[in-house]
């Protein structure tokens, strides 16, 4: 198999999920949070996916799956245990260029759910192939164990300066004739790019420290003048030059 990893958007997309048992609970809550417009086919719900039902966060076909019904969606999600159910929605939903997942089926599947651990904006996927679910839930409870609070600090902090990196990128790119199409990209010579080694480096632990000591405002300050973003704007190496020459 030739799995490429990737996180989809799912906001808005509409999703069949057909199977309303402890299987459909797994996938009905990830696919709720994320957005996405669940559509369950089922005879019956337990009470845990008939919540999301009653909160309207869903909607309920009361019946078995029928020809016809992956017709509209873009994603099918199977969470029976009868393999020929599995392969009569797999074979369907393929027939309409359908992408789809039935849960413990490879054969059925065109992709595979990772075992995930999230917290805040952070999350972790990790995948055995389909290979060794318990081993895939081992490593998501150490990947809970290593997303601590100050991790998820750190992220915050990243994210927050990254937004005024880019900031400070329009700005450079506002005055220069070499920038390409936004988001701005600056041309390989330009002095005020922040590269990729200066970011990771800038995460040392003294950083680290004070985000575990609840200084955000002093990483915060440490962050931005380990990036530079606190100095002005230097000129193009060209312009420079030009400037000395000038005086």
């Amino acid at each position: 198999m030739g799995y490429y990893p990737v996180f989809w958007e799912m906001g808005d997309r509409p999703v069949l999920l057909v199977g309303g048992g402890n299987v459909a609970d797994e996938k009905v809550h990830k696919l709720v949070d994320a957005g996405a417009r669940v559509t369950i086919v089922a005879p019956s719900l337990i009470p845990e996916v008939k919540r999301y039902v009653d909160e309207g966060r869903a909607t309920w076909i009361e019946r078995r799956f029928a020809p016809g019904d992956t017709e509209g969606y873009e994603v099918v999600m199977v969470a029976t245990d009868d393999g020929e159910v599995n392969r009569q929605v797999a074979d369907e939903a393929r027939s309409r260029e359908i992408w789809v997942n039935a849960a413990d089926d490879v054969a059925n599947c065109d992709f595979i759910l990772p075992s995930l651990a999230k917290r805040g904006k952070i999350a972790i996927a990790t995948s055995t192939g389909g290979s060794s679910p318990a081993l895939a839930r081992w490593l998501r409870e150490r990947m809970e164990e290593f997303l601590s609070e100050d991790v998820e600090l750190l992220g915050d902090l990243l994210a927050e300066v990254r937004v005024m990196a880019r900031q400070r990128d329009r700005e450079c790119a506002g005055s220069c004739d070499q920038t390409r199409t936004p988001p701005p990209l600056l041309c390989k010579e330009c002095p005020n790019r922040i590269a990729p080694d200066t970011w990771q480096a800038s995460i040392d632990d003294e950083l680290q420290a004070l985000l575990r000591a609840g200084d955000y405002q002093r990483a915060k300050a440490q962050l931005i003048t380990s990036l530079g973003i606190d100095l002005p704007l230097k000129p193009r190496v060209g312009e420079a030059a030009a400037s000395a020459g000038g005086d």
